[in-house]
């Protein structure tokens, strides 16, 4: 897998993590990894979810436990916003625990903590589906 190619570029990525250094890394390893895409972070769903409305991102990494306002309560409001959106989950719990009606709100999950190939691989696999639907619409 060549992971130095994005497939499609003018994208957003939204990164949305409560501890800022983890959070600050995000955001510089996807800036770094996706120059053609559009990075944004948060530090909260709420702040997460404001950013949205203003301008609704292509793809959201996001926490699922965060203070002010949870991964999962953010994702279901950006899933009415947005409903094509490609929303991955950052967790230290297995997403089988998850039950199925939150589980489906995620299209990915990448277990923490965070390996470099899993979050690309991650992005990747969001771009390569966006750039597929765009194949198909032309």
């Amino acid at each position: 897998m060549n992971i130095t190619a994005s497939p499609v570029s003018g994208l957003s990525i939204l990164c949305v993590e409560d501890e800022p250094l983890p959070l600050k890394f995000l955001g510089q390893m996807l800036t770094m990894k996706y120059p053609d895409q559009k990075v944004t972070t948060a530090e909260n769903g709420r702040s997460a979810l404001e950013l949205f409305r203003e301008n609704p991102a292509d793809i959201v990494l996001t926490d699922i436990s965060m203070p002010v306002m949870d991964g999962i309560s953010m994702a279901r409001e950006i899933r009415i916003i947005k409903p094509g959106v490609c929303i991955i989950a950052l967790t230290a719990h297995d997403d089988l625990q998850l039950p199925n009606e939150v589980a489906g709100l995620f299209d990915r999950f990448i277990q923490k903590p965070i390996s470099s190939v899993d979050l690309y691989e991650a992005i990747d696999g969001c771009l390569t589906c966006f750039s597929q639907q765009t194949g198909n619409e032309n």
